[in-house]
């Protein structure tokens, strides 16, 4: 004769007790709450046309109840039919069946509710019975055993936080097959999961944001994203032990590949680990010292204190108070510096601004001033006498007659070079006027 083993479970039983745990108290059978939760821990649909719930009675220590009396199904998905339950002096019994003779287990949980149960006064575990009659595919369902682990303990004792959640990231579509993930490509979508816990409080952590995502009451799981750059995912739960409130944390972090962020700030020097990597940010990047790199591409605003060297830099606002040191330069919009140096030229294809606002006014009867910038010092006659207008600058004396009273001289100044300047003639008055016109912003 061939005893054949028992079709595996197909979904997953989760037993949870009030109070946890579960209390023998040898003066008499205690009273307590036995809440059965029934989920679909694979990615595939099951059938299922019923649920069995034994639970063990006697005063043993592997039995659970002292009497098969009283105890009733307080609760069940509203689909579902209880038959009247089956109490014996050894084990009571409750069947349930969908309205519908089968139903499909997906995504969501069944929630089975058992009181009073009296507990017996034994310590010890207990060991009750889910049977499902499930399939999959086309297969017809079978009843499928699972023995569940429910302990005991002496009165006083309390359970502490509330057990690993098991935290795992899979990818938003997804196969039972897949494995877990640890990085993902910039702009996914992923489903964090854990283990069920009816009852319980539950918070998922991981925007910016101060409350997080409550959870809905026996889920498994949440889709979040699209995520742009790396991510910890914390699950809070929220439980009772003891008579306190107990917050328990679980975190799993996901690496992100070419993260996205939208400000960068740098207190010290900025360099990419491979000499040949590229460095490129989409957001701002603020660096408090120098940024070396083969290339940098910022496509919002890039500002450096220090020096920037890099063949090659793109940003849309680019500010330096530094040396930069590049072969290529492109601002989108705005290029301030306080100082730019150029072998190869300097192209603009937008607005260029390299004037200080506004001008000032040089003494009309001549003088000398040590110039702090590079500018230009300009000379107008307005008609009158005729005259000469000189300034002296870069040691050159450069100089210019008027015409029927009127002329005009502009000549270059270097940074810390004496200027010098004067009117050769009496002109009229209010004839001439001397500007100065400083580089810089």
């Amino acid at each position: 004769m061939t005893n054949e083993a028992a079709a595996a479970p197909l979904l997953t039983h989760s037993l949870y007790t009030d109070p946890d745990p579960l209390e023998s108290n040898p003066s008499g059978p205690t009273e307590a709450k036995i809440t059965l939760l029934v989920s679909n821990g694979g990615w595939s649909e099951v059938r299922c046309t019923g649920i069995t719930v034994t639970f063990p009675v006697g005063q043993r220590a592997r039995d659970l109840a002292a009497t098969s009396q009283d105890v009733i199904a307080t609760s069940k998905p509203d689909d579902w039919e209880a038959a009247d339950p089956i109490r014996t002096n050894r084990f009571v019994r409750f069947t349930f069946t969908p309205s519908g003779g089968c139903t499909v287990i997906t995504d969501k949980s069944l929630r089975f509710d058992f009181f009073p149960m009296a507990v017996n006064s034994t310590v010890g575990v207990s060991y009750p019975e889910v049977t499902e009659t499930t399939a999959t595919g086309e297969e017809s369902p079978e009843e499928r055993p699972a023995i569940l682990r429910l302990p005991k303990f002496p009165v006083g004792i309390r359970s502490g936080a509330v057990t690993g959640t098991n935290l795992a990231v899979f990818a938003e579509k997804h196969t039972e097959a897949d494995p877990p993930l640890v990085r993902v490509a910039r702009g996914s979508k992923v489903t964090i999961a854990w283990k069920p816990a009816p009852g319980l409080a539950r918070i998922l952590h991981w925007e910016d944001s101060d409350t997080g995502t409550e959870i809905a009451d026996g889920a498994g799981s949440l889709t979040c994203g699209p995520l742009l750059r790396d991510t910890t995912f914390t699950l809070q739960t929220v439980s009772e032990a003891g008579g306190e409130t107990v917050n328990r944390y679980d975190s799993v972090t996901v690496a992100v590949d070419v993260p996205s962020y939208p400000k960068f700030t740098v207190p010290g020097e900025v360099g990419t680990p491979d000499p040949s990597m590229p460095l490129h940010i989409d957001g701002q990047l603020t660096i408090g010292q120098s940024l070396t790199a083969p290339s940098a591409l910022v496509t919002g605003d890039l500002k450096t204190q220090a020096t920037l060297s890099t063949p090659s830099v793109e940003a849309n606002h680019l500010r330096f108070s530094g040396t930069v040191n590049a072969t290529q330069i492109h601002a989108a919009t705005d290029l301030t510096a306080a100082r730019v140096t150029t072998t190869q030229g300097l192209t603009a294809t937008g607005t260029v601004r390299i004037l200080k606002a506004g001008r000032e006014k040089l003494p009309a009867n001549g003088g000398t001033q040590t110039m702090t910038t590079d500018g230009m010092v300009v000379a107008t006659a307005h008609g009158g006498s005729e005259l000469t207008m000189k300034v002296t600058s870069l040691a050159r004396t450069f100089r210019t007659t008027t015409v029927g009273g009127y002329g005009n001289l502009i000549v270059p100044v270097h940074a810390g070079g004496d200027v010098t300047w004067a009117v050769e003639g009496t002109p009229d008055s209010d004839q001439v006027d001397f500007y100065w016109f400083a580089f810089g912003v």
